[in-house]
């Protein structure tokens, strides 16, 4: 049985890294080759916080421009959202805003926003730390910099939006209690994963 089910929407332009995060989060491995996510993609995690089991769900969305339909179909009734950029594209962090105002369209400004930049790792870097900061300030959104090829900072961004939601749990009303139902549409799709970075009061 789950205490709460929290339901993530992880969006953000194409190969920005989104599903080789989530991967990484199922398989604790950098997976090299990864097909680009068509439509929507599933996956799910359990985690353990403040004594609570809390069944984390994410939807994948894919970045292209074609599937924008979709994905937006997918913004409501989430729990919080994960915005992805990659800090050596400058056309994927100026994207931000857009996918920022999209998500806002269907959720107020208490659900919880992360925004990720992705591939700290690389020389070409044109995002600097400051200004994805003050981005992140003035569109209400929580900023982290990871590497998911280095498995850099991947526990901290978990640690972080899962502390988010935590806060709202009982304000936020997209989080789910949990049932005695511990099956859904991911089959057996899961992994264990404990929040040891935050400490949630």
């Amino acid at each position: 049985m789950y205490d709460y089910i929290f339901k993530i929407c992880v969006f953000g332009d194409y190969n920005t890294g989104k599903s080789s995060f989530l991967n990484y989060l199922q398989t604790r491995k950098y997976a090299k080759d990864y097909q680009s996510t068509v439509g929507i993609e599933f996956s799910s995690t359990i985690i353990e916080t403040n004594n609570d089991i809390i069944k984390v769900t994410f939807w994948d969305c894919a970045g292209q421009e074609r599937f924008n339909s979709i994905t937006e179909s997918f913004f409501r009734g989430v729990s919080a959202g994960i915005i992805f950029f990659d800090v050596s594209n400058i056309t994927s962090y100026n994207n931000v805003i857009k996918w920022a105002e999209k998500f806002r369209k269907y959720n107020d400004d208490n659900i919880p926003v992360l925004l990720i930049g992705n591939k700290i790792d690389k020389e070409n870097r044109c995002v600097s730390q400051n200004d994805a900061n003050i981005l992140a300030n003035d569109f209400n959104l929580i900023y982290i910099e990871i590497s998911v090829k280095c498995h850099i900072n991947i526990e901290n961004a978990m640690d972080l939006i899962i502390h988010h939601i935590y806060k709202t749990k009982d304000t936020n009303p997209n989080i789910k209690r949990g049932t005695l139902i511990e099956t859904c549409l991911l089959g057996n799709n899961q992994s264990n994963y404990n929040c040891t970075h935050c400490n949630i009061l």
